[in-house]
C-alpha cells in the first residue's frame, strides 16, 4: 500500500483516478474530506511567501503521516507532474531524461499504466530520472540562478545533516542533477529527509533569503531543488538503497509542457 500526495496552489483542473490527498499550498484550502492546506500547519506569512514553492508541503505531509505504517510508501506529485511507469534498474541511464506528456484523456482511459503509484517490490526509493548536465551543478546553477544562494543553502544543508560535508565537493562538480524532487520511498525515510530539508528551507529563508523578481522570485524553491538532489545521491549511495528511476509525466491539455511562471 501507499500514501499519495498531490501538491497544487489551485483545485484541480483534471481529475486524478487514483487514490490520493491533495496538499493545498500558497493560500488554497481544499475540502477537509480531499486534504490539507498548508496554512493550517505552518504560518500564513510562508505559506504565501511563493519562494518556497512546494516545499511549503513537506510538515504537512509529514503530520498527516504520523499514524502510517511504517512499511507503506509515499509519492509525491503535483497536480500536473507525477512519476510514471516506466522504469530502469540503471537509474543513472540517460535514457529517460525527456519528460512523457499526456493529456487528461490518457490519464483518465490509461493511468494504471502510466502513473506509478506502487514502490516495486524490494526497492527502497524510486526517482525521477537524473538529467546529465552539459557541465556541473555548480556551473549550470551559476549560469542560470544566484550563486550565493546555492552555497548558502549547502550550507544549511550541512548543519542540518541532510548532507555529509566530505559529499558535497564531488557532487557540486557532478554533472547529475535529480529534477523536481518528488522521489518516491517508505514512510521512514520520507518523514526524516522531508523534517531536514524543511528545517534547511526555513534557515535559508531566516538568514540568507533574498527577495527577486519575475522567474528568479522562487529563489528557495529552485536552491533547493539542488540540495533535494545531492541529498538523494548522497543517501542512495552511502547507504546502499535499491533504486529504481522512472521518467517523469506532465499533464498537458495541448501537449506541450510550459514551466511554472
Amino acid at each position: 500500500m501507499s500514501q499519495f500526495f498531490i501538491v497544487t496552489h489551485q483545485p484541480l483542473v483534471w481529475e486524478l483516478p487514483f487514490k490520493h490527498r491533495l496538499i493545498g499550498v500558497e493560500g488554497y484550502t481544499p475540502d477537509k474530506a480531499q486534504g490539507l492546506a498548508a496554512c493550517e500547519t505552518i504560518s500564513r506569512a510562508l505559506d504565501s511567501e511563493t519562494a518556497f514553492g512546494a516545499l511549503r508541503s513537506l510538515p504537512v505531509i509529514n503530520e498527516d503521516l504520523i499514524n502510517l505504517n511504517t512499511n507503506e510508501a509515499v509519492f509525491t506529485g503535483s497536480y500536473r507532474l507525477l512519476l510514471s511507469q516506466e522504469m530502469q534498474e540503471d537509474w543513472l541511464s540517460p535514457l529517460l531524461q525527456e519528460n512523457k506528456i499526456i493529456s487528461p484523456a490518457d490519464l483518465k482511459e490509461n493511468w494504471q499504466n502510466l502513473v506509478a503509484t506502487e514502490l516495486p517490490e524490494s526497492v527502497d526509493i524510486l526517482i525521477p530520472a537524473p538529467r546529465l548536465l552539459p557541465d556541473t551543478i555548480l556551473g549550470q546553477y551559476s549560469r542560470v540562478h544566484h550563486l550565493d544562494d546555492l552555497m548558502f543553502a549547502v550550507g544549511c544543508a550541512i548543519r542540518a545533516g541532510l548532507l555529509e560535508p566530505h559529499s558535497v565537493p564531488k557532487m557540486l562538480a557532478s554533472n547529475t542533477l535529480i529534477p523536481y524532487g518528488n522521489f518516491a520511498s517508505k514512510k521512514d525515510f520520507k518523514v526524516e529527509f522531508n523534517d531536514r530539508l524543511w528545517w534547511c528551507a526555513q534557515e535559508f529563508h531566516k538568514h540568507h533569503y533574498k527577495p527577486r523578481v519575475g522567474y528568479q522570485r522562487r529563489v528557495i524553491d529552485f536552491v533547493f531543488e539542488r540540495v533535494t538532489s545531492m541529498a538523494i545521491i548522497q543517501n542512495i549511495v552511502s547507504k546502499e538503497l535499491k533504486c529504481l528511476s522512472c521518467r517523469n509525466i506532465w499533464i498537458s491539455e495541448d501537449g506541450i509542457y510550459t514551466p511554472s511562471k
